[in-house]
């Protein structure tokens, strides 16, 4: 196996958050702690450990940054080089942490902002017919392409069944769905008996308005969010995910792409926690449930932080005004003037 120290991350209470909302307690799995900052360094551990046992020449992915950065830092561990098929619109952080990797990124255009189910299946058929073609691994982070793969994803389970056994609630971010799907077999095989909630944008929520009945497939013709990494309207794991869903007794939840960067904004003012919008749609689907009484004082609700913020920083202003510009001579009385509001904003 090869490792980068994956896994294990922290289970961490939000004491500001659940006595804002109403609520005795809420924890989060916080997946940013990983080496490359999300969850998906769980399935590249695996899959390039796989890829290597199989004799592979090297690894293809699609990803909209945290699968390809995960993936080129797991391939130069343990020594294979790769293709990353990148939505064009990819945060440039997640671009940028690319760079010092031995990897091959092509940005794809049409996927991503305003993607549509037929442009995504066209890279999908290009993406198989050539790892198949060059000997390469099939890297795509969604169990129909990686089942194997994708088991990592368990392992965040079976650390909660540990950490947070009390759980009744585990909210899981949803693009591809195979986040979810994971989660709840890992749940599962460790007799944890959490409901899980399904959390989507309202812009690109084919899983969401399957399980509520107003469409046949989990599918829609086109992605109408501006969050990164859960643009996907044709997911691969979306019959899964919804299956894993109702199989735990759980539901769907959406909410507006403004609700999602409010609930970061709060997670980093209020708990010090900075994640990227896409794990942020956990915080803001449980506020909604709060306000619905579809969650009480009688729950325990666990959400994943699937990655960080410093991969999504496109939403992240610098306030006007800051920093305060001083010199040497007059930075006590800077520290002077602004010690009275510490004492105000910890009042």
């Amino acid at each position: 196996m090869v490792s980068l120290g994956e896994g294990d991350t922290p289970l961490l209470r939000l004491r500001s958050l659940a006595e804002n909302i109403g609520i005795p307690d809420v924890f989060v799995k916080d997946e940013s702690c990983n080496p490359t900052g999300s969850y998906k360094d769980r399935i590249a551990a695996v899959s390039l450990s796989l890829a290597r046992e199989q004799g592979k020449s090297g690894w293809i992915a699609t990803s909209s940054g945290n699968a390809g950065v995960a993936m080129a830092a797991y391939g130069a561990r343990v020594g294979l080089a790769g293709v990353l098929c990148l939505v064009s619109s990819a945060p440039a952080q997640k671009l940028l942490s690319l760079a010092p990797y031995r990897v091959d990124v092509l940005a794809v255009e049409n996927i991503g902002n305003n993607s549509t189910a037929r442009a995504i299946e066209g890279v999908v058929d290009v993406v198989l017919r050539s790892a198949k073609r060059h000997n390469l691994f099939l890297g795509i982070t969604a169990h129909r392409f990686n089942q194997d793969g994708m088991r990592g994803v368990d392992t965040i389970s079976y650390e909660l069944s540990e950490q947070a056994p009390e759980t009744t609630h585990v909210y899981v971010p949803v693009g591809g769905g195979g986040l979810l799907a994971g989660v709840a077999r890992g749940l599962r095989s460790r007799n944890l008996p959490a409901r899980v909630v399904a959390c989507q944008p309202r812009g690109c929520a084919p899983v969401v308005r399957f399980l509520d009945g107003e469409l046949a497939d989990p599918v829609l013709d086109r992605c109408e969010s501006m969050v990164s990494a859960l643009q996907i309207p044709s997911p691969p794991d979306g019959a899964m995910a919804a299956g894993a869903v109702r199989a735990s007794e759980g539901w769907g939840v959406t909410v507006s792409d403004e609700a999602i960067f409010q609930a970061q904004a709060l997670m980093a003012s209020c708990e010090g926690i900075f994640v990227e919008p896409a794990a942020a749609v956990t915080v803001a689907a449980l506020i909604r449930d709060v306000e619905r009484g579809v969650i009480s004082e009688r729950d325990t609700p666990t959400l994943i932080l699937s990655g960080a913020g410093w991969k999504d920083l496109g939403r992240t202003a610098v306030p006007k005004g800051w920093p305060i510009q001083t010199s040497v001579d007059s930075l006590e009385e800077q520290v002077d003037r602004l010690a009275p509001l510490f004492r105000c904003s910890q009042a």
